[in-house]
């Protein structure tokens, strides 16, 4: 009887279904006005040119992005202009004009990207990471997936849409933005002109496309519909100063280290399933089928067969936790024989949606109250937020992502990482995180490592998607 409970809730509690969607024929006849093998040439070539522009943060220097953006905009003669942050960093707005019959959808992406190590990268292409060379019929370069990729896909969707007089009944805009990888100061400073802007729909970063990533032979695109909160603190420990020579029980190093490992040893974070990857393995299980599908689709068999290797794997189990990252240690003399008399632990903690940054930190605190000299600087915080699956654009994207593909499923997904769209969500935005491509999870973890890279076929078959979705969301 119990088991029959358990059963018939989890069936209770499944995800709503989205209706059946078919493409409408004016994207079938806008798509078939593109030559795509012209089209990818022209991607590739484009996002070679823009991976070789240095718009690493720090420092940024993202007006080198928007001056070349603007080049390309003002080939096709589209409307765009620049909105200054600092000395040589900037935003670009650009918009094709509707006619108003629906609110503006926004494509953004973020022109700077992280830094890198040149020596870790594969020495098959010329000049580094920079170089956007084409290799193996990949285009390599720090930006390839995040996001100067992404970033191309939308500058050549609004070139197609003013090429070939789409009629639209909202305006597109693109929003090539400023700091989003440290402070996110560009869409800080764009919601504070939100309401010029005007946009209540966004595409964004967030999910993505990955081969084979919970069955072999299965494709699953992932969009981003929530973010998990984020909180960046520096554990401070201060202590007497003194000499190397003459160990002290109340040094900063050593009240640190024992911060440290109570933090490690004592919180014990609570696993829960997120609606948003609940729904998603529900439409992988409702995909697969079989056995392996049920257990998916089912609460109870879920929890009594696959809770474990959910919690093992570490990019299902950042999912389902509050995150307490130790990402760095700082403020070592500047000889071996000097005890300093303050030493920083740096943690990246990344926050489920019914946890708040204060909540967090008070954990913190509470596990170390008892070591003296310790205390908590917040760097940066935001709290969790989310936009309906229950939306046309969540279903156009769903829709395109796949469209034609019986390997492939797409679902919504809770993002672990956090972007721009949780700090335009507050302001009226309903955002969702999709890069069109379909890459290896092999690929997939180059973003922020050595040999950042995607696909050329990709760039093609991401184009496609995107312009799909545009034309259909946003056309007359």
């Amino acid at each position: 009887m119990l088991f029959a409970m358990w059963v018939w809730g989890a069936h209770a509690a499944k995800p709503p279904a989205m209706p059946e969607y078919q493409t409408p024929p004016p994207v079938e006849h806008w798509r078939s006005k593109v030559d795509w093998s012209i089209a990818q040439n022209e991607a590739v070539a484009r996002l070679a040119e823009y991976l070789q522009i240095d718009t690493v943060n720090p420092p940024g220097n993202e007006l080198r992005g928007v001056e070349w953006l603007g080049s390309v905009l003002d080939l096709e003669e589209i409307a765009w202009r620049k909105v200054d942050l600092s000395e040589g960093r900037a935003s670009l707005i650009a918009r094709l004009e509707g006619s108003g019959a629906d609110r503006p959808l926004c494509l953004m992406h973020h022109i700077d990207t992280v830094g890198f190590e040149s020596d870790k990268w594969s020495a098959n292409f010329a000049n580094g990471p920079l170089s956007g060379a084409m290799t193996g019929g990949e285009v390599w370069g720090r930006g390839a997936l995040d996001m100067k990729g992404m970033g191309v896909l939308q500058l050549l969707t609004m070139v197609w849409l003013k090429r070939l007089e789409v009629p639209l009944n909202r305006d597109v805009v693109l929003l090539a933005v400023a700091g989003e990888e440290v402070g996110n100061e560009g869409a800080r400073q764009l919601a504070e002109m939100w309401e010029e802007i005007g946009c209540t729909y966004m595409i964004n970063e967030g999910g993505i496309g990955i081969r084979d990533a919970l069955f072999e032979g299965q494709a699953v695109h992932a969009i981003s519909t929530a973010e998990k909160g984020v909180l960046w603190v520096d554990m401070h420990a201060d202590g007497e100063a003194g000499h190397g020579s003459t160990p002290k029980p109340d040094s900063a190093p050593a009240r640190l280290l024992e911060a440290m490992e109570r933090i490690d040893r004592k919180y014990k974070p609570k696993y829960v399933l997120d609606p948003a990857m609940r729904h998603l393995l529900y439409n992988v299980g409702r995909h697969k089928r079989g056995l392996a599908g049920r257990v998916l689709r089912n609460k109870f068999l879920l929890r009594r067969f696959a809770w474990r290797r959910l919690k093992k794997q570490p990019s299902t189990a950042a999912t389902m936790t509050d995150t307490v990252y130790l990402t760095g240690v700082s403020g070592a003399g500047e000889s071996p024989n000097v005890v300093p008399s303050r030493v920083t632990a740096t943690y990246d903690c990344r926050l489920l949606p019914d946890t708040t940054p204060e909540e967090h930190l008070e954990r913190l605190e509470d596990l170390t109250d008892k070591i003296e000299g310790i205390s908590f600087e917040v760097r940066l915080q935001g709290t969790s937020n989310a936009s309906p699956v229950e939306d046309p654009l969540f279903q156009r994207i769903a829709h395109y992502a796949v469209e034609g593909r019986p390997d492939a499923v797409a679902g919504p997904l809770l993002s672990v990482g956090f972007t721009d769209s949780l700090i335009l969500r507050p302001v009226g935005v309903k955002a969702y995180g999709y890069v069109p491509f379909e890459v290896s999870a092999e690929l997939v973890q180059t973003m922020h490592g050595a040999n950042e890279r995607v696909p050329a076929e990709q760039v093609r078959e991401g184009l496609r998607r995107l312009f799909s979705i545009v034309v259909d969301f946003a056309g007359g």
